[in-house]
């Protein structure tokens, strides 16, 4: 009689794997992935010397992984022209621990910065946007900022 290891091991892997997986509402494939949360915009222009910051007010996120993003526009400036802009965006965990991405560009651009982490549970935290541009002596001609509460649930 021949036996059939390799069914046997399959079996046994299977049973000591443990995936949880939950849906989450308009996640066709139930595969748990949520969406990526705006928090704002943040823009400058490098030859008027103007920074702006709008945030969406008030947010309520689940509590676990998330990942927040925020679109960013520099204008009015010329590669190599010494100008440029520096974008950050600064969310708090439920524990106050800050996570932070920034991003800086030498001439006129747009995109998106994002931030991903776990908010160690539920609880009452916030979010901030700020933004700066600057001239050709990394000198600050105008600057934003921005916050508000953020709660985990």
């Amino acid at each position: 009689m021949k036996k059939d290891y390799g069914f046997v091991l399959a079996a046994l892997l299977l049973a000591a794997t443990s995936i949880s997986v939950s849906a989450v509402p308009g996640d066709p494939d139930g595969i748990g992935v949520l969406p990526a949360i705006p928090v704002g915009n943040i823009s400058t222009d490098g030859d008027g010397d103007t920074a702006g910051v709008s945030v969406v007010g008030p947010l309520t996120a689940p509590a676990g992984q998330n990942t927040f993003t925020a679109t960013y526009t520099h204008a009015s400036d010329r590669k190599y022209d010494g100008q440029g802009a520096i974008f950050r965006l600064t969310v708090y965990d439920a524990h106050g621990v800050a996570h932070t991405t920034e991003k800086k560009v030498d001439s006129a651009a747009s995109g998106e910065i994002s931030v991903t982490f776990n908010s160690q549970g539920g609880g009452d935290a916030q979010y901030e946007l700020w933004c700066e541009t600057h001239d050709l002596f990394d000198r600050e001609t105008a600057s934003a900022l921005d916050y508000t509460d953020l709660d985990y649930v």
